[in-house]
């Protein structure tokens, strides 16, 4: 009923775009994502009041949801948050850098190199195991490209929240 399923999409229920992303295959699963989310969130917390950081969550959504459905056509199913969770690193590393925050760039260049080498090499086999699906790394790619996409809006707010 939750997870992103292609076909149930195409066939009007669009709310999958979205609910995919919150939907996990096993407990490992959902505490690996669990405990990304918390160390990201501690990252750059002060970024963000629950309104902005709820919508920053759906607008990443949105955008891997859109992303699987439009770029991925032989994927079929998918859950997990793990292309949030880099759209989050990535639009959080913009905001760093636009402080003048230099980790911000480190932050950046890792996110970009890990999802460059995923695309190129793929994920590593123990976590497919573990969380007994493979991992679609292509997720990752549209949560970073969707974090780069509305980051200027972060920014934006950050720099009227601190006016």
């Amino acid at each position: 009923m939750l997870d992103y399923n292609r076909e149930s999409i195409i066939n009007g229920e669009y709310w999958r775009l979205i609910s995919g992303n919150f939907n996990h295959t096993n407990i490992y699963h959902l505490l690996l994502n669990l405990g990304a989310l918390a160390v990201i969130g501690g990252l750059h917390y002060r970024y963000y009041n629950s309104a902005a950081y709820t919508s920053l969550i759906l607008l990443l959504s949105i955008g891997v949801g859109v992303g699987i459905l439009w770029l991925s056509p032989s994927t079929h199913l998918y859950v997990g948050l793990s292309g949030i969770l880099h759209g989050i690193i990535i639009v959080g590393a913009v905001i760093d850098v636009t402080k003048k925050y230099y980790s911000g760039y480190v932050l950046m260049i890792g996110t970009v190199l890990k999802v460059i080498n995923e695309q190129l090499f793929n994920s590593p086999v123990e976590i497919s195991q573990l969380i007994e699906a493979k991992v679609l790394t292509e997720a990752h790619l549209y949560g970073l490209v969707t974090g780069l996409i509305i980051a200027p809006l972060y920014v934006y707010l950050n720099r009227k929240k601190s006016a």
